[in-house]
């Protein structure tokens, strides 16, 4: 069995399912694709791909990125999750700074980073293309 090939799930634990589902369906517009077996909440993304939602009132976040959307021009991504209500975060870290919009430039890449309702962080970025010498 080749697994690049079949779809996949990426999960993220919340405590609030109806708070952590009114956030990915409301402001960020993700289609809510149904329940599986376990009763996550399973919404869509691009292709095969899913984001399933496991609630877990214990749940500790990693505080790294758990989710990252590619997108064609982030300061408009930005503004349309604005308008929802979303905000985002600023770092000042020694490899990793964002700027007064928000956003960290890396070469050609830029990127930012917002939290949802119960802590995961959530990146979008923009160009850097990656190369894999292998």
């Amino acid at each position: 069995m080749n697994l690049a090939t079949r779809p996949t799930t990426t999960v993220l634990t919340v405590a609030d399912e109806a708070r952590a589902r009114e956030f990915y369906e409301g402001a960020l517009g993700l289609p809510v694709r149904g329940k599986d077996p376990t009763g996550m909440t399973i919404f869509g993304l691009d292709g095969t791909a899913s984001l399933g939602l496991m609630v877990d009132p214990q749940a500790v976040h990693t505080g790294h990125t758990a989710l990252t959307f590619d997108v064609d021009d982030i300061e408009r991504a930005m503004a349309d999750l604005e308008a929802h209500g979303v905000r985002f975060e600023d770092y000042d870290l020694p490899d990793l700074k964002t700027d007064a919009r928000h956003i960290s430039s890396m070469g050609d890449e830029q990127a930012s980073w917002f939290a949802d309702p119960d802590g995961n962080i959530i990146c979008l970025h923009q160009g850097g293309a990656i190369e894999y010498n292998m």
